[in-house]
């Protein structure tokens, strides 16, 4: 049997992972990928804790530099992998 903090712990993953899969949207675009960089910004929706342990996560990636803005938004720039 499922209690309340099974079904509040399936909600906060499921929004985390709409918050992700959108974010990837922006950074997988032709013209992020050609200029290696993207503005990112949380959407009404997000959540705060979502946003912020994106933000944790993309800051501990190799090769990416995070510059946070006043208003929330954050510019990220990545190095490509050349091969």
């Amino acid at each position: 049997m499922r209690g309340p903090a099974t079904l509040h712990h399936q909600h906060q993953l499921s929004s985390y992972n709409r918050l992700v899969r959108r974010v990837n949207l922006t950074i997988t675009a032709p013209t992020a990928q050609r200029e290696r960089q993207a503005n990112l910004r949380p959407g009404p929706d997000d959540r705060a804790e979502d946003w912020e342990r994106l933000l944790d996560e993309i800051e501990q990636a190799d090769g990416v530099t995070m510059r946070r803005r006043a208003d929330g938004s954050v510019h990220v720039i990545w190095s490509g992998s050349e091969h």
